[in-house]
């Protein structure tokens, strides 16, 4: 229930940020591709409490690091 919540507050936040963010844009020029980028945050950040409650977090972090470790020795093997 704890997670509803914090996530109901981390909504509202962004909402309100996204807000200011539309009010801050110097034109109607750039708004679509800022909603865009806004769009795809609200996305991450409904995803990411549910991936907790999955525990799928800890998978993606390891498979991230494993990919960081990967591009560093394909570096050093260039080198």
């Amino acid at each position: 229930m704890q997670e509803i919540l914090d996530m109901v507050k981390y909504v509202a936040v962004f909402y309100l940020l996204e807000q200011m963010v539309f009010h801050l844009l110097p034109g109607k020029i750039y708004e679509k591709y800022v909603r865009f980028y806004l769009g795809l945050l609200l996305v991450v950040l409904l995803l990411h409490p549910i991936l907790r409650i999955l525990r799928m977090t800890e998978q993606f972090d390891a498979e991230a690091l494993i990919c960081e470790l990967e591009q560093e020795v394909e570096e050093l093997d260039e080198r």
